[in-house]
């Protein structure tokens, strides 16, 4: 009986001695996650699709993908070096379709038509 009392104290101070705290290891923080690849793009947030203006002309604005190509109404406008870009439109009175066009080197298109108002 003492023979399983001593064997029953070395194993409770091995399982003691074992399960001592250790000072916790922080984890390693996880490495950055690169921005997700830009796909091709063409956003016109100017003006507002179905709008009712009182001037004309008026302003179109957007932004594609960098080095893309934009058209408004058939004619080439500039777009800068980060894709965005900006002209005027004239309008004639009532109803006016508003046809913006993008492409790119790769062959991927984007359009966008919005049909604004003009009530002088």
């Amino acid at each position: 009986m003492k023979q399983g009392l001593t064997l029953l104290a070395i194993l409770a101070i091995l399982l003691g001695a074992g399960c001592q705290a250790a000072a916790p290891v922080p984890p390693s923080p996880a490495p950055p996650e690169p921005p997700p690849p830009q796909g091709f793009f063409l956003e016109v947030p100017e003006p507002q699709d179905e709008c009712v203006v009182n001037v004309s002309p008026i302003r179109v604005s957007g932004s594609t993908s960098p080095e893309a190509q934009v058209s408004l109404n058939g004619e080439l406008i500039d777009v800068d070096g980060e894709g965005n870009f900006a002209a005027m439109v004239g309008l004639e009175e009532g109803p006016n379709v508003i046809e913006v066009i993008a492409t790119d080197y790769e062959g991927n298109e984007g359009s966008c038509i919005l049909a604004v108002i003009y009530a002088p």
